[in-house]
């Protein structure tokens, strides 16, 4: 089995959620084999750093020229440098092996501590510059590096252009540290500007998701990608792994580069913001509901675009939640245009009420049917054996039918099933927190 080998030039973070240990995560991410040149050792964890140590540069030198002659290497990525002394000699060995890097200007750890020596910046512009094939800079890089001050994506734009004026081939400008309610990257090719907006995770604080990106858009560049399709994919990988992450330590969150659920790419705002609220809701539901709960066929969740229309336009869980012995567990992913099944009844439910966009089904009992009449639930039932014969979907219209009777849509609609079909009680909902409200509600009128 081949693999493609790419090798990241950077600094070794004990606590393995930066530096050279996050490039390898993101190397094996995408079935890469990851080398590396260490050129700092520090002593960090996910609060601060303590202790540096730059490498003597002929050690630095001597890991690049004994991977040079084993390895055919694909692509090469830097992080942190550190000082003057190491940055010449990363730019005299990029000309020696006809590299492209993409260099990642570390000059900060996420802790707030420095990672570079004051003459950092003017060595930097004046040799590795004019050298970089892909430069990723956050905000308060790109600010030193171009000399301007970032507040707006204008400016943003403006730094994009002086800093492809200083010899990179692209740019890109993390917009992380921007005051927008999106995280807005941006990427300058020299003629035109490319925006990557994703919703920003406000309450995640990740160690080392700068390393990671640089070095999944190194991974993606080997794997073939043009520059704008690796760093648009990359952001989706990334903001996927920074969502999915965890705190190991006392300090910042870190990435789970093992995060198996990464945003669908090629989605418009909207898909992404219904994926996200879907995709949290099932996570909290799997964490609080009963196994109890859970029907013999799994369950299903669903959430629907404004407006929807159209199966395509309905996001579901692909797959089922399942229950185990213990736990209730999501087999499967979160896309659109899956599970006809629950999407009927969502584009059943808002063809009364465009308001009415999820719906998620748990098990049919009579004692769970009494919980949501002590809860409050306003409730609709269809029975089976009414069903006209020429019917294509059961659930299209048992949910009509039951909204019909009613006269409006209700919380809950349930049917007792029939040969080959599990009964089932289903909460309809505005979204899926208003779902996971409901059902909350049903589970605290358990008095068992």
């Amino acid at each position: 089995m081949e693999k493609k080998v790419v090798l990241s030039i950077a600094g070794s973070d004990p606590s393995g959620g930066a530096g050279i240990q996050a490039d390898l995560k993101s190397f094996s991410f995408l079935r890469l084999h990851g080398v590396t040149a260490v050129t700092c050792i520090t002593s960090q964890n996910t609060m601060q750093v303590k202790n540096i140590q730059r490498l003597p540069v002929e050690i630095i030198e001597s890991q690049i020229d004994v991977l040079f002659e084993d390895f055919t290497i694909d692509d090469v990525k830097t992080g942190m440098l550190f000082d003057e002394e190491t940055i010449r000699l990363i730019s005299k060995k990029i000309t020696e092996y006809n590299m492209n890097p993409v260099v990642d200007p570390v000059m900060v750890a996420t802790s707030g501590d420095a990672l570079s020596q004051n003459t950092f910046t003017t060595s930097f512009k004046k040799y590795l510059m004019p050298k970089t094939f892909l430069l990723t800079a956050n905000i308060p890089e790109a600010s030193r590096l171009a000399g301007v001050k970032i507040k707006t994506i204008d400016d943003v734009k403006k730094s994009c252009k002086k800093l492809y004026d200083s010899g990179p081939k692209y740019v890109l400008i993390k917009g992380g540290h921007l005051d927008t309610t999106d995280a807005v990257d941006v990427f300058y090719d020299g003629k035109t500007f490319h925006e990557f907006s994703l919703p920003r995770i406000s309450n995640k604080k990740a160690h080392g998701s700068g390393c990671s990106l640089s070095a999944v858009i190194t991974g993606l560049l080997a794997l073939g990608e043009t520059p704008v399709d690796a760093v648009r994919k990359a952001k989706h990988i990334i903001w996927s792994m920074i969502n999915d992450g965890y705190t190991p330590g006392k300090g910042s969150d870190v990435l789970n580069h093992s995060c198996e659920k990464i945003l669908p790419l090629n989605l418009s705002d909207d898909h992404v913001v219904t994926w996200v609220e879907l995709k949290d809701a099932v996570e909290k539901l799997t964490s609080f509901l009963p196994p109890s709960f859970v029907p013999e066929v799994g369950m299903n969740f669903a959430y629907a675009l404004k407006n929807a229309k159209t199966f395509e336009e309905i996001c579901a869980v692909d797959g089922r939640i399942l229950k185990t012995e213990e736990k209730v567990k999501l087999c499967g992913g979160i896309s659109f245009g899956v599970s006809r099944h629950v999407a009927s009844i969502v584009l059943a439910a808002m063809s009364f009420d465009k308001n009415i966009r999820s719906v998620v089904n748990i098990r049919y009992s009579k004692n769970n049917l009494d919980l949501c009449k002590q809860a409050g639930f306003r409730i609709g039932f269809f029975g089976s054996k009414n069903e006209p014969k020429a019917t294509k979907s059961t659930m299209e219209w048992g949910t009509k039918q039951a909204i019909k009777d009613l006269g409006f849509v209700p919380d809950i609609i349930y049917d007792l099933g029939g040969i080959g079909k599990e009964p089932m009680i289903r909460i309809l909902g505005k979204s899926p927190k208003d779902v996971l409200l409901k059902t909350q509600r049903l589970l605290k009128s358990d008095i068992r």
